[in-house]
This record gives C-alpha cells, structure tokens and sequence, in this order.
C-alpha cells in the first residue's frame, strides 16, 4: 500500500557527556575516543524503551525505535531529532538505505514503513505479516526490504514498486532475524534454525541443523554466517553449513543481538536477560578463532 503523508516533528535533543548509566528511554553513542565504558553522548526524549537502533551511512545522524511507537533521527552535532510518527506499536527493527536516502522500520503492528529521510514522510506501507515484525534489513543495492516476523515467514518486497518481489517464504517457528549476505544474493533467517534463502527467488540453500539462534550476521566475505543463541555465539560455513567455532559469550541466558563491523574484524554483541545486561566486543582473527574479549 502507497502512503504520502506528512509525519515529521522537529526537536532539540540533550546531548550531554555522562557516566551514569541511561534510563531505558535514552541513547548512548560511544567512540574510539570514549573511554571504556563511558559514552559521549546521551539523548533523551523517547517516551518509553528503545528497542533499536540503526547508525546512518555518514555516522554523524542516528535511528532509533521505540515502544512508544516512533522513530526518531538523532543529529549527533546539532542535537536536533526529527520524530517520525506512523506505526501504532512497538518498533522493533530499523536500518538506513546505503546512501542514506531511506529508512525502513518493522513493528509489532505487523507492518513495514519505508520513510523518505529528507521529507520525513512515508513512501510505502507494507502489509500482510500476521504478527509482529522482528525484524527488517535493505539490501545491499536497497532494491528490496527483507522482513521476518513471528507469523513465521521471510517477505521480500520491490521498494519500486511496493508490493512483494515474491510469494512469501514459510519457515519453521518465529523468525527473529534476518540479514542480506554482503553479496546480496543469500539472506540468513534466524528461526528454530539457521536457514539460507536465494535472495532472488526465495528458493532454500541450506538449513543448518541444531542452529536455533535469535541474530544473525554475515562476514563480510559472505563466507561464513554467525549467530548467537541464549548465550554462545556460533559460527558456520554458509556454503556447507559446517560449524567452524563456537563459545560462550555470556553466563546466564537471555536474547542475544549481534552486530559485525565492517571489516569484519569485530564483532559487537548485546544480552538481555532479566538478571543480566551486558555489550561485549570480540576481535576475531580469521574464521572464527577469538582472541580477545572486552566487557563493556
């Protein structure tokens, strides 16, 4: 469905150093320059959690979404934040267009909004997941949307023309993540396994057995694909599903959400759990060998 309304605000952010921790409704942005632990800078304004967070491609303006069901662009040198207002609950997942053109954000209204950046302004409102969308990625060229959410299946949409590229593909139990390959020609769903699609056709590649996983993530060669379960991250060849390495990243179980960098040198990860709430950061050396961890 085609939408065109206008539904930005504008806003002045706080943007103060701190060094005690947020409260669930702000954003903290840290840098090389930051140290350990501290970020350098805090914005407020959320009426209720962040649920995600997505850096635009120039890193100097940030997307966040929230269960108070906006999202909001957050101008890290101006501190100005545009409020974006269209789902109706909470937003879950959201990334930026490779050119920073377009936002695309999943919520549990079931729908997809694709967002002009400049304007503010909804281009397009996907419909027809059945439940909540957890999650949502461009592709690398950002042609299409990928989606995956809890009704059970991965949907491909053409952002030209609006509509699904394909029929939608049906997986087993909720999908948590999924994530276009560098490449673009594969995407990984997380679900009761790791499952590799043809990102042309959404014909399956590969279904990893044992692989029950919450993220996602590829290397940046689109060799391998990483995931990160209730408190191991593993990885795989994504070509024959072989397990290269695996080891435990967090003591108690929770959702863990993964992010590489991209050289593919570091690898960020996040776990919620309702006794634990911790970042680390894992510099890896070739496939999958870890050679050092940092508690942030």
């Amino acid at each position: 469905m085609l939408a065109s309304s206008r539904s930005v605000s504008l806003e002045i952010a706080s943007t103060a150093s701190v060094t005690a921790p947020a409260s669930p409704q702000s954003v903290m942005v840290s840098s090389k320059k930051a140290s350990l632990g501290v970020p350098v800078q805090a914005f407020e304004g959320h009426e209720a959690r962040v649920r995600c967070l997505c850096f635009c491609p120039d890193e100097n303006n940030l997307v966040t979404g929230s269960s108070d069901t906006t999202l909001r662009i957050w101008d890290r040198t101006t501190g100005a934040v545009e409020v974006l207002h269209g789902h109706t609950d909470y937003v879950r997942d959201v990334d930026v267009s490779w050119d920073g053109k377009m936002i695309v954000s999943g919520s549990d209204d079931g729908t997809i909004r694709i967002w002009n950046r400049e304007l503010g302004e909804t281009m397009h409102v996907f419909e027809g997941h059945e439940n909540f969308v957890w999650s949502v990625q461009f592709s690398p060229d950002s042609s299409r949307v990928v989606s995956g959410s809890r009704d059970s299946t991965v949907r491909v949409w053409s952002v030209e023309k609006g509509e699904l590229a394909f029929d939608p593909i049906k997986c087993h139990g909720d999908v948590w993540c999924v994530r276009y390959s560098p490449s673009g020609d594969r995407i990984a769903s997380a679900a009761t396994s790791v499952t590799i699609w043809d990102a042309e056709t959404g014909s399956g590649i590969l279904s990893i057995r044992n692989s029950f996983v919450t993220s996602v993530a590829w290397t940046a060669d689109s060799a391998d694909v990483i995931g990160g379960g209730t408190d191991i991250i593993t990885i795989w060849s994504s070509h024959i599903g072989e397990r290269l390495r695996t080891w435990k990243a967090y003591e108690n179980e929770g959702f863990i959400r993964l992010s590489l960098s991209p050289t593919g040198a570091h690898l960020a990860t996040s776990n919620w759990s309702e006794t634990l709430r911790e970042v680390k950061a894992f510099i890896i050396n070739g496939r999958g060998t870890r050679i050092q961890c940092r508690l942030h």
